[in-house]
């Protein structure tokens, strides 16, 4: 009997030693709530994953959908879930089929309601040369808890190198383990791209996940491969999704992501010069507000820059998406790569405000029609901060605030769409003077009336067949409380 026990307990920790899975990360297939997905690495032939929102994993127990990984002993393998309950808790335990067990109980913080506006992001990127670095700067964005993280390219030295990826899932595994990260492509993970490719489990458009585009509340997220530039396909698709972005009333932010900077005075300067005329118009022409690049490694923010105002050489005035206001660009490539200094002299200069020669993340907090935009080097240190907002502007579609004793639908017009006439119909217990605006899909004010309001009900007829056809914000604001709704022009 006592032979038999030492065997028996030989062979649980033979099977324990022979646990394997390895490399848990989140990814998405769409938004932080519609598409996440977890994708582990094993040599096992039918992992599973048991989940759900209480420890004794209500939802079930589900199989992997296994893939080829980056090297011939291990597999990768992916489970997507379905829409998830906002802000709580997911429990969950990965089977492994070599070992033939199931691992420890894990969790994961599920993203805010996809249909508010409060939620905030991470972004950093170049993490190539020191995984200790890494292994800091992640695990200090981790515990900011944000809602999802951007990553910004160059991984590794080498794109090929499975060794190299392995170094880097190890030194990131906590970081990866607890935060939803949406990837771009730097240009040394372009040695091989499909090798890139395969790692993440992230929005894929045109048969690819290079380049995509997500919504989480009133924000959209473009990723771009900027290795690609002269991708016509991807340019027409970038144009269409910008052009879609600013026609949509109910999106307040443009956010890109992408690895190679426009404006760079360090080592890199220069390298995005030719589609400053491209890629760049289109950032101006639609109203982006924030681009936050890597490959530079270093910290780097920009002037507000609008080349279609003002000639390469002058910032202009003020961040916005109006006509007139400037785009504001974060360089973020201080994930572990070794540092570059300022280049003396250089041709861009005149648009960097910040450039810190250190390790760095950014954390951004998104509060409606307020960004706060924080940068911290590895010491947890905050090397800069400013915010964006739009709280008072004609292009922040975001309700002010609640209207006394009234229901959501307070404002509306009809018919919706419409040619030409229409009637405003604006109903709550406020009575007063009230301003209508109009306001068309670039931010310009194409009317703007006072009207009195003597009872409950407000109904003013408009004759709009002299407008162009389009989308148009409406609002109406009295006492200090402001409603908006949106009209189609056809």
């Amino acid at each position: 009997m006592k032979k038999l026990l030492v065997l028996f307990f030989f062979a649980i920790s033979s099977v324990q030693a022979g646990a394997t899975i390895s490399q848990i990360r989140w990814g998405s297939a769409g938004d932080p709530l519609h598409g996440l997905t977890i994708t582990w690495s094993n040599n096992g032939s039918a992992d599973s994953v048991k989940w759900g929102y209480t420890t004794a994993y209500e939802k079930g127990h589900f199989p992997g959908t296994k893939r080829a990984g980056y090297s011939t002993t291990n597999s990768f393998f992916k489970y997507q879930f379905p829409t998830l309950t906002a802000s709580t808790t997911l429990y969950y335990s990965l089977y492994d089929s070599k070992a033939k067990t199931w691992g420890s109980q894990l969790t994961f913080a599920t993203a805010p309601p996809v249909t508010g506006s409060v939620f905030s992001f991470c972004a950093m990127g170049d993490c190539r040369d020191y995984p200790a670095t890494l292994t800091t700067v992640s695990n200090l964005a981790s515990a900011r808890k944000p809602t999802f993280t951007l990553f910004n390219g160059d991984l590794t030295v080498d794109g090929n190198s499975s060794s190299e990826y392995t170094t880097f899932f190890t030194a990131a595994s906590n970081f990866l383990q607890n935060n939803l990260v949406y990837h771009v492509e730097g240009n040394h993970d372009a040695a091989d791209s499909s090798m890139f490719s395969n790692l993440w489990d992230i929005p894929r458009v045109n048969n690819q996940n290079l380049y995509y585009s997500y919504r989480f509340g009133n924000t959209i997220f473009i990723s771009l491969n900027s290795n690609d530039t002269a991708n016509q396909i991807q340019f027409s698709w970038l144009k269409s999704t910008l052009a879609s972005a600013a026609a949509d009333p109910t999106i307040t932010w443009k956010i890109l992501s992408f690895h190679h900077a426009f404006f760079n005075s360090g080592t890199h300067t220069g390298d995005m010069d030719t589609e400053r005329t491209t890629w760049w118009k289109a950032f101006d022409d639609y109203g982006v507000d924030l681009v936050i690049t890597g490959h530079d490694h270093n910290y780097q923010r920009t002037y507000p820059i609008n080349l279609n105002a003002s000639p390469v050489g002058t910032p202009v005035a003020n961040y916005g998406s109006t006509t007139g206001k400037g785009r504001l660009q974060i360089i973020s490539g201080g994930g572990g790569a070794g540092l570059y200094s300022q280049t003396p002299g250089s041709a861009d200069t005149w648009a960097t405000d910040i450039f810190n020669e250190t390790y760095n993340y950014v954390y951004c907090n998104v509060d409606g029609c307020k960004i706060t935009i924080n940068a911290y080097d590895q010491t947890n240190a905050l090397i800069d901060s400013l915010t964006l907002n739009k709280n008072g502007t004609s292009v922040c579609f975001v309700t002010d605030a609640p209207a006394l004793n009234a229901s959501p639908k307070l404002l509306t017009v009809s018919p919706n769409p419409t040619d030409s006439n229409v009637m405003l119909h604006y109903s709550s217990d406020l009575t007063g003077e009230a301003v209508i605006k109009i306001i068309d899909i670039t931010g310009k004010e194409i009317l703007s009336e006072k009207v009195t309001k003597p009872a409950k009900d407000l109904l003013v007829p408009y004759d709009l067949s002299h407008f162009a056809k389009g989308v148009y914000n409406i609002s109406l604001t009295i006492a200090g409380v402001r409603e908006n709704t949106t009209l189609v022009l056809k």
